[in-house]
């Protein structure tokens, strides 16, 4: 995690800017075409294994990358919702290996593939 100081909010707007462009520069085409409402995916955010559904993609121009979810974990059984970049997804999971990871308070194993 990283932390800046700024002298005016219009420099920290101006590096958000240049962070979001970066991002979108990052998204591979499966991210772009996959993550959608109603698909499931993993990330790894600060060394936690992360399990989320999507649920809608962000509608504001400037969040174009950007994704509503709801992230499970073993730090958050019963979920958090937020939004995150695209470029931040690992991959796509199936439904059964969302289920199969909840059934698990989202530990994970290697039940998951089968």
């Amino acid at each position: 995690m990283r932390f800046e100081g700024y002298e005016d909010f219009e420099d920290a707007l101006a590096d958000i800017q240049g962070e979001r462009i970066e991002a979108d520069k990052a998204v591979l085409n499966w991210q772009w075409e996959l993550l959608r409402e109603g698909t499931y995916a993993m990330r790894v955010a600060h060394g936690l294994l992360i399990f989320t559904e999507i649920e809608k993609e962000h509608s504001h121009p400037d969040m174009k990358g950007f994704v509503f979810w709801t992230h499970y974990s073993v730090a958050c059984l019963n979920g958090e919702k937020g939004d995150a970049h695209r470029a931040t997804f690992w991959m796509l999971i199936s439904k059964e290996m969302f289920c199969a990871a909840r059934e698990t308070n989202w530990y994970p194993v290697t039940d998951y593939v089968g």
